[in-house]
This record gives structure tokens, sequence and C-alpha cells, in this order.
């Protein structure tokens, strides 16, 4: 779209919620519209205020404007980074696009693997911002700004997640929180289509469903996976909320024994590179279920990385606790956990263990002890010699880099989630699944009312060692039986190795360790073999590990397969 002055030409992708009260303030200020769009509002935003329009913008977004008077072109993402932007020079050129795969078709040659965003992918199952897994593709960070002359590229953020803890009692955060997460909700509630909403049965999915319908009175369809394995299976809990909230409530069952590699493969061919969370299967065949109904639903992401949802919060603070002790007690109890798991391996003593890890541990090392599927020193004996080499002695940033302090805690790995791992995984997962089927999700949780609230919230009121997501809870006390509101957290599993049966699972070992195999350039043999022997035959306590990092490490390695075949990049 042209500016109406014919100055700028704009392309986007995303939704401005707010734009209704923008082309207000613009219509003050002269400004005249020819369309009832938001990327109208927007563009003529950029026209007159300029780059600090994006302090005003509240949603979720994508944008390029080239200014055709100066030569310019502006590239910007949304604050938390819901909506994916890349960029590369190709051949001489610069280019960009929201999907990498448009930036491969531009390219007369092969490009590069990125080694530091493999190891981010085989320690973390997700790569992070700028890097991507081409050498010559980046990533436009979360709340930044490009812009591109003839003089070179310029960066800049016009927004980063900040903690600015206020002097607020539970009650207050309790009162400012609720105010935060209704004006978040009614202003992602404008929309021309029909809206529903995801209900996990968990407490931020069902709280946000509840907020609609108590408080906005709006009698939104619910949907939600359920598994055919019982320890994965929240959709009892589901169904009480629906019952409760008198929600059209649907399911859509996910049975075990059914799955096979041919939908895996569906899924990850929607990502341009590695995605190794497992989730996006289910979250896959539920968006595909669901756009028939609805073409925009309410998602719950975002309220487990800001109001302490995850018990690792708790566990880091615990770790800074223990770390206090004498380093050569740490490393004593470490030694005796081994020989505990040796002979007795359980998934107790294997947090345990993690736990000590952590302790004797400081700074980015202590926040990646207790956010790993595979920890930095196990790459020696997984790596082929040539990727070691490439590889050299780098290890993921969670936090900033070279700091060492052995204060490090829940509240620092607040930080580092909001920064990694919701960007990297939990938003891209929800938009690239989403966007296979022309459903678009909101997320109220990250909307700006509440990301400015959920900063200022004192820890305290937001977690414990023994209890997460404390102020979402009593909020939740208001509107939800008791049963849903003190329930532990389950988290969005997929129970990958009983879905895909024994059958798939022997298919995968086959495929994995054949000759033909491209992950053998960079996997040793010997590794793959007895990774794969144990995911078959179910035996994750003969590598000491639990049964989810297992198959995690698995569904790792086969989208790391599927990526190297489709695009060969030059290792």
């Amino acid at each position: 779209m042209c500016s109406a002055d014919d100055r700028y030409v704009m392309v986007y992708n995303g939704e401005i919620y707010n734009f209704h009260s923008l082309r207000g303030e613009l219509e003050q200020v002269g400004r005249r519209f020819r369309t009832q769009s938001d990327t109208e509002v927007l563009l003529e935003a950029y026209s007159y205020w300029g780059a600090a329009c994006l302090t005003k913008l509240h949603g979720m977004f994508a944008l390029a404007v080239y200014d055709k008077i100066n030569k310019e072109l502006f590239l910007v993402r949304d604050r938390t980074g819901i909506k994916p932007l890349y960029y590369a020079m190709l051949d001489g050129a610069f280019c960009f696009a929201s999907e990498m795969k448009a930036l491969l078709e531009l390219s007369t040659r092969s490009l590069t693997l990125d080694y530091a965003s493999l190891v981010n992918f085989l320690l973390l199952s997700y790569t992070m911002p700028p890097h991507t897994f081409f050498s010559e593709i980046h990533e436009v960070e979360p709340g930044s700004w490009l812009r591109v002359t003839r003089q070179g590229v310029e960066r800049g953020k016009y927004w980063a997640w900040k903690r600015e803890s206020a002097d607020w009692n539970e009650s207050v955060s309790l009162e400012e929180s609720r105010r935060a997460i209704l004006e978040s909700l009614s202003e992602q509630l404008i929309a021309d289509v029909p809206i529903g909403a995801f209900l996990s049965g968990g407490i931020d999915s069902s709280l946000l469903v509840a907020m609609l319908v108590n408080d906005l009175g709006q009698k939104v369809p619910t949907f939600t996976v359920a598994f055919g394995e019982t320890s994965y299976d929240e959709s009892p809990y589901a169904a009480m909320v629906a019952r409760h909230l008198r929600t059209d409530h649907h399911e859509i069952r996910v049975p075990v024994g059914q799955g096979n590699l041919a939908l895996i493969d569906e899924v990850l061919s929607q990502f341009d590179q590695p995605f190794g969370d497992s989730s996006a299967v289910p979250s896959y065949l539920m968006c595909r279920a669901v756009r028939p109904f609805v073409k925009v639903v309410i998602g719950g992401d975002g309220g487990d990385e800001m109001f302490g949802g995850y018990p690792r919060y708790g566990y880091a603070d615990l770790a800074r606790t223990l770390g206090r002790a004498p380093g050569w007690s740490l490393r004593a109890m470490l030694l005796l956990s081994h020989a505990v798991l040796r002979v007795s391996p359980s998934e107790r003593v294997r947090q345990v263990q993690r736990l000590l890890r952590a302790a004797d541990a400081s700074g980015n090392e202590r926040l990646l002890a207790l956010s790993c599927y595979l920890f930095p020193d196990e790459l020696q004996g997984m790596l082929t010699p040539s990727a070691k080499q490439r590889a050299a002695d780098y290890v993921p940033v969670l936090m900033g880099a070279g700091d060492r302090s052995s204060g490090v805690g829940g509240a620092e790995f607040i930080d580092a989630t909001m920064n990694t791992a919701l960007p990297g995984d939990y938003l891209r997962k929800v938009d690239m699944m989403s966007s296979a089927h022309g459903l678009e999700v909101r997320i109220p949780f990250l909307g700006e009312s509440v990301l400015a609230c959920s900063a200022r919230i004192p820890e305290r009121w937001k977690y414990s060692v023994g209890e997460n997501k404390r102020l979402l809870r009593r909020l939740a006390e208001r509107y939800l039986p008791p049963a849903i509101c003190h329930r532990p957290k389950a988290g969005f599993g997929f129970p990958f190795d009983s879905w895909l049966g024994e059958q798939g699972r022997r298919e995968l070992h086959h495929q994995l360790c054949s000759p033909k195999a491209r992950v053998r350039d960079i996997v040793s043999a010997g590794y793959l073999e007895r990774l794969l022997r144990c995911f078959v035959e179910q035996r994750w306590d003969d590598l000491r590990i639990s049964r989810y990092n297992l198959y995690q490490r698995v569904y790792c390695l086969w989208a790391l397969e599927r990526w190297l075949q489709r695009w060969s990049p030059n290792l």
C-alpha cells in the first residue's frame, strides 16, 4: 500500500488492535483515510510520526516501509516477536521476507549451515534471533528495527522486556493484573469474524475464557486436544471449565499408536529451519480442526513466561541458595547423585542432579543447566569430529554475555525466557502452526497493558519454590472451580513415542540410522544407534535421562534430518 502522499510504500503482516484510536488521533491532525483497514492507519501513522509511531502500536506485526524520497527501507518487528521477519544480502541485493523459503528462492547458490544455531537447537530445541540455521540469513529481533540505506544498515530497539518492580502488595498486584488482562482482551476482541478460544484446562487459557464469558459477555466456542494417554491428557479439566462456563466445547482426539512420519513431515515442512518442540504436532492438529469453525482464536501463551508459571523459576531460586554452599560439597553431592542414578534410576534423582548442577554453576551457565535437553559437555560424544571443530566452544547465551554472578535466580530466568524461549519456541510454534491453516491466534497475555503490568509485579507474588503462578491462581479463584485453580502445572506435552507406536519408532530408527541419512554428517553413528535403540525399546533409564528427554532428542534429530534433506546446506 502507498501512503496518501505517495512517499511511502508498505508491506505488512499482522494485526494492529488499537488502530481505531490511532486513526482518531491522525484525523485530528488533518489526515484523511480512503479505507477502513488497520493497514492504512499503520502506514499513515509512520508517515506522520516516523519511527516514533512504534511505541503507540498495540498488536502483532512485521512490516517494511520504503521511503521513495530518501531511498530508505525500514523493517520492524512487534515487541515480543509474535510475527517473524527475516533478511539477507543475496547476490548483492538486500532481501527480506516473513518466511525464509522466500529468501531461499531468491538465492542462486547453496547457503551455509550456521553452527551456532545448530548448537542452540541441539541443546534447547530452537534457534535464537538474530541467528538462523543459514549463516547468510538473519532474523529481526523482537522489539527491534532496521534502517537500510545506501550507506549501510542501522539497527535499534524500540522496546525490551525489563522488570521494574513496584512497591505493590498482593492485593494491588491482583487488581492491576485483572485490569490489564481485561484491557488486553477487550482490545483483541475487535474482529469482523467470529472468535473462538483454545482451552487446555490449565490456569492461563481457563482464566482468559472465564473473563471473556463473565466480564466481557462473550460466548466463545472453545477447543482442546484430548490425548489417548492419560498422563498427558488434560481434556477432562478443559471439559470441567467448559461446563462451568457453559461454552460450546469441542475436543480434538489424538489416539496413541496411530501416528506416522508423514504427518510429522507435514508439520516440519511448515518451518524453514529445524524446530524441535514436538508439541507442534498437536498444535498443528488443533489448528486444522479449529479452522472450519472460526478464523480467529484467543490463546493463553505468555502467562507462564511472565507470571511465574514454570517450576524452573523456583528451582533457579533454590539453586541460587544451594550455590552459597562450598563448591566441594556441591560437587560431592553431584557425584553421589550420579552413583544413585546408576543403581536406581528415577525422575526425582534426575531432577536433583540437574538442580545440583545448576547450583554449582553461575550466571548464564546456571540458567542453561535448568533449560537444556542436552548439556553442552554432551556434545563431545554426540557430534562428528568435523561438526565439533566447527561448533568449537560455543554455548547459547540466555542472559548477559560474561555474567558470572552467583546471584542469578528465578527473576533472571523470567527475563531469559521472555527474550529467548518465548520468541524462539512458543511463539514460533503458534504462528507457524496457525498460519498453515489460515487461522489467526491472538495472545492477550502479550498485550501491551499486560506486559507493562507484569514487569512491575514483585516476583514474590508470581511464584515461590513450592507454588507456581501464585497471582493468576488467586485471580482464577474468582471465576473457576478449586480443582482447576489448585491443580499442578501440566504443560502442553505430547506423548510422541506412544503416539508413533512401536512400528513408527522402528521406522524412524531405520531412517535416521540409514547410511543415506544426512544427519550422520553432524551426529556420530554410534550416538544415533544407541539413542534410537533406546527410543524403540522405551529404555530411557539406560541413558539415565527421562522419557520426555529421550523422545525430545529423537524428535530434534528427525527435524534436523528432514531439514538437511530438504535444503542441502553447505556443511
